[in-house]
């Protein structure tokens, strides 16, 4: 079994290379707790240096990259990764929306990987970063217990952890869900209220949660298993790849 960690992801079809975009993400971190504040950026592997402040980390956002293909020579930003080494211990990396030679969109893509730490409000900074991103959906979740057992690659499982989105359908439901795009329209607040279910308007989206506490995961497996189950059936029945919760003794 993998070690337990938090991850969060968010998928936008929107520019993300604007400095207002990218300040608004990274001061998600400060606003949510002194202990996200980021320690180090890089590039790619090449460390940049030390995160000074949100406003002097502009520079290093979307810095543009050359090259040629072939014969012809592009332009393309480059990403930001940000990492933490003391708690909370965590990294992130900013992956530009973009074009291919085709003119079609190439979605962009914020991923947050962190270490278990029960008294960070992820709550807080995915609703943040998913408002921040414009993005189209995106999810936090603690991978622990029997979500977070080895999968081999390119299988639902395996795209959940990573939240590989395929042809409109989700690999599976999260902690915590912000639908946001044309996802907004697969949410139906009143009924997911009437269950029981944590919801409100995010942006122009909806953030949906399984249970209260993202430590429910990991502390009560079997009970959040339910909850998602009931969760996932107030939602059209092929919007979601994995259809069977793990076996619960």
């Amino acid at each position: 079994m993998a070690k337990d960690e938090i991850r969060f992801s968010a998928l936008t079809g929107e520019s993300t290379t604007d400095w207002s975009v990218g300040r608004h993400v990274l001061q998600a971190f400060e606003d949510v707790s002194p202990q996200l504040v980021p320690e180090m950026l890089y590039q790619w592997e090449d460390k940049v240096g030390p995160f000074e402040s949100v406003e002097k980390t502009e520079r290093y956002w979307a810095q543009v990259a050359q090259m040629r293909t072939s014969g012809s020579l592009s332009e393309f930003p480059i990403g930001l990764r940000w990492k933490r080494n003391r708690a909370v211990k965590y990294e992130a990396e900013i992956s530009h929306t973009g074009r291919n030679t085709k003119g079609m969109v190439i979605e962009g893509r914020l991923n947050v990987h962190a270490s278990m730490h029960k008294k960070t409000d992820w709550c807080a900074l995915g609703m943040k970063l998913s408002e921040a991103m414009n993005s189209a959906v995106a999810m936090v979740h603690c991978f622990a217990s029997l979500d977070n057992q080895e999968c081999g690659f390119g299988t639902p499982e395996s795209d959940f952890r990573s939240f590989v989105v395929v042809n409109g359908q989700l690999p599976n439901l999260g902690w915590g869900m912000f639908f946001g795009g044309d996802f907004a329209k697969e949410v139906e607040p009143d009924i997911i209220s009437a269950a029981g279910f944590p919801i409100q308007r995010v942006g122009k989206g909806y953030w949906v949660q399984v249970t209260e506490d993202i430590n429910d995961v990991a502390a009560d497996f079997p009970m959040f298993s339910k909850r998602r189950v009931v969760l996932k059936s107030l939602f059209r029945d092929d919007l979601f790849l994995i259809k069977d919760e793990p076996m619960v003794s």
